[in-house]
């Protein structure tokens, strides 16, 4: 089958262009943030689109409502399973004493924000703050990140992984 996306590539400004006005006209951020945003993940969602099972008016109904199609989440739905019977449920069993094991280090949503800058706003109206000119008086971001709407700054990424023991310690590393 041909893929999808390379046809498509003529409606991803487009899409675009649609998606920025329409994010600016609901206010969901100032202009630049939308347009930003939708620069970033346009394509991704454009290939999206061009893959899901939604019909036109379904996807329309589902991002902006009843006024340009209709999309229920309890209607109809037609899924085919396979004819095999489902297997028994077994409860896990716990390893046997003297199993093999193996540390694995998993690090998760270590989000770095290369703007990050302490002690500016840490609230505002944008999706991500803690960036720009360190703003006076309380609510500022602080040295080694902020809970909200921020993202860490380099220097505590950097600190964590230099707390962390020797790399050949572990049987495996995830960084996801």
């Amino acid at each position: 089958a041909a893929d999808p996306v390379p046809q498509l590539e003529p409606n991803v400004a487009r899409v675009g262009r649609v998606a920025s006005r329409l994010c600016q006209e609901l206010r969901l951020a100032r202009p630049p943030v939308c347009r930003q945003a939708v620069q970033l993940f346009q394509r991704d969602v454009v290939a999206a689109w061009a893959r899901s099972v939604l019909r036109p008016g379904e996807a329309c109904g589902l991002l902006l409502g009843r006024g340009c199609g209709r999309w229920d989440i309890f209607g109809a739905w037609n899924v085919s399973l396979p004819a095999t019977p489902k297997p028994p449920v077994r409860p896990p069993q716990p390893p046997a004493p003297g199993a093999p094991t193996a540390r694995i280090l998993f690090l998760t949503d270590l989000h770095w924000d290369r703007r990050y800058a302490p002690g500016s706003p840490a609230a505002c109206p944008d999706p991500l703050c803690c960036r720009g000119d360190a703003g006076h008086g309380p609510g500022g971001a602080g040295f080694w990140g902020e809970y909200g709407k921020c993202d860490l700054p380099l220097h505590t990424i950097e600190a964590l992984l230099a707390q962390l023991p020797d790399p050949a310690t572990f049987a495996a590393v995830y960084w996801t």
